[in-house]
């Protein structure tokens, strides 16, 4: 006789750590640029260029790109911008990283605050917060079954587990060319663009991941020499395809689409008129596919003719508990501060959605965090005609999940779904945000699964020892399984002895056993 074997493979996390990097860098105005009297707005986004994990610590290396809209010394209505970046190269240690293990790296920017110098020179401050999960893929071969075992009994049971399909990070990049409305006058110079990306919808698809959804673009610029300052908001919408091996329509999906770098260029139309923009943009994905199964192992087994010893190994696996898309709207106004031009026209409004706490409840997951909002609007004062206004709107909102422990393993995935804006006079604004948190949750289990077997004869002498019929009164923990293994006989002829309906035992009740 011999085991059936099935191989079995599931990814275990290891550890997560959270760490903060922070950079404090100088840069000088570019001669191409003009003088800067007020910086209006500013963006930073972190890209991670390079990732090496070793033992105990992993090398990350990447930069933080910034741009910033400011109005122009010494000349009455005029706006500028300027882009650059700051590199970065960290070792953090991570207490029993080994380089075969799957490690991930994410970051967002927690803060940034850029400040004029002077004139021709910035300051570019900023707080980065970093994620770094570690996962460990084991392989076990376990028995389900077993071939030639005559007056072999066997117990078998079900082990609901989930096991990862895909885990894989992919890039989707956007083309387009777009012209810009007739209504517009042509671009003469692009001073400043802003993407951000809307409403993205993925799901899994045999081989591949679909996607669709929309990109924002905001955009300001100069027309002819005597015309005011040009804005314009164009929705572009995507849909694609990307490769993911083994995954298949159905399976359980946990996929993060970020914005990533994206440039924008002013291309001149059929009559030689700049009026066409071409637009490449890099959506970076992280997919990780789940399939849920249920193993059918052999449990335990054990014959009333020969002594079987069996080898155990422990296996360690998650379950999915939850898999919950959950929305929360927020309503709140932002002020313009007193030193503020007041608000003549909103021109573009976007967020960001920060996670800042989480707790496990009994009724699921508290999630307290904050949209920052950034508001680029026309302002009452001709010598700056824009300005902008930033804010947070903060929220907290329980995600309704059972079952959720300390120990539960879970990914949150928080997207800013919906933003709009109305004003409310020249000195506030009210924002409606629609936020957008998407959950996945794995219980950590543990459960046995038998390796290995070797048979021997049968103890004759112990055998012997026990009477043919005995009386036994089933105790707390008893199983028809565990009594007829102790006194070499059979679940079928305990059953039929005692004219047993069901399996189930009561404690205190009595039984007749009859030797095999």
């Amino acid at each position: 006789m011999q085991l059936v074997k099935k191989e079995i493979r599931t990814n275990n996390h290891k550890v997560s750590k959270h760490v903060q990097l922070t950079i404090d860098e100088d840069f000088n105005v570019s001669d191409s640029r003009q003088d800067i009297d007020k910086i209006i707005i500013s963006q930073g986004q972190v890209v991670i260029d390079d990732t090496e994990p070793m033992v105990d610590r992993i090398r990350v290396k990447g930069h933080v790109s910034y741009k910033i809209l400011y109005s122009v010394a010494k000349a009455e209505g005029e706006l500028d911008s300027m882009e650059g970046s700051v590199p970065f190269e960290e070792t953090i240690n991570v207490d029993d990283l080994l380089p075969s293990y799957d490690t991930s790296v994410s970051c967002e920017m927690e803060d940034l605050n850029i400040s004029m110098i002077h004139s021709r020179k910035i300051e570019v401050k900023g707080l980065i917060q970093m994620k770094i999960d570690v996962t460990e893929q084991d392989i076990i071969e376990g028995a389900e079954g077993i071939e030639n075992g005559d007056n072999i009994q066997c117990m078998y049971k079900k082990v609901p587990y989930t096991r990862t399909v895909a885990d894989q990070k992919d890039i989707f990049r956007v083309r387009e060319q777009i012209p810009i409305p007739q209504s517009k006058p042509n671009i003469r110079n692009l001073i400043w663009h802003s993407v951000t990306v809307n409403e993205v919808e993925s799901k899994p698809l045999d081989n591949k991941i679909g996607l669709r959804g929309e990109l924002e673009i905001f955009l300001i610029y100069r027309a002819e020499e005597q015309m005011p300052l040009q804005y314009l908001n164009l929705d572009i919408p995507f849909t694609g395809e990307v490769d993911c091996v083994g995954s298949m329509e159905g399976m359980t999906a946990d996929i993060g689409v970020v914005l990533g770098e994206t440039q924008l260029l002013v291309e001149p139309d059929e009559d030689g008129e700049e009026r066409i923009l071409n637009l490449e943009a890099n959506l970076e994905l992280e997919i990780r596919i789940y399939q849920e199964e249920e193993l059918d192992l052999l449990g335990d087994m054990f014959s009333t003719s020969a002594c079987i010893n069996v080898e155990t190994e422990t296996f360690d696996y998650e379950s999915l508990l939850t898999r919950n898309n959950a929305k929360t709207r927020i309503v709140e106004r932002i002020k313009r501060k007193e030193n503020q031009a007041g608000i003549l026209q909103v021109c573009y409004v976007e967020g960001t959605v920060k996670v800042d706490d989480t707790s496990t409840t009994e009724e699921g997951l508290q999630i307290e965090g904050a949209v920052e909002v950034r508001i680029i609007y026309i302002a009452e004062d001709d010598t700056r005609p824009m300005n902008s206004l930033t804010g947070f709107l903060p929220f907290t909102y329980l995600v309704e999940a059972k079952d959720l422990s300390p120990d539960t393993i879970y990914h949150i995935r928080p997207t800013l779904e919906q933003i709009s804006s109305i004003m409310l006079g020249s000195d506030e604004v009210e924002i409606k945000a629609v936020v957008n948190l998407s959950i996945i949750a794995f219980a950590r289990k543990k459960c046995k699964v038998i390796t290995d077997m070797s048979v021997s004869e049968i103890d004759y002498e112990k055998m012997n020892q026990l009477a043919g019929i005995i009386g036994y009164m089933v105790q707390e923990e008893d199983t028809l399984w565990n009594i007829a293994k102790r006194y070499y006989t059979s679940i079928d002829t305990i059953r039929k002895v005692n004219q047993l309906e069901r399996d189930e035992l009561t404690a205190g009740q009595k039984l007749v056993i009859v030797k095999g």
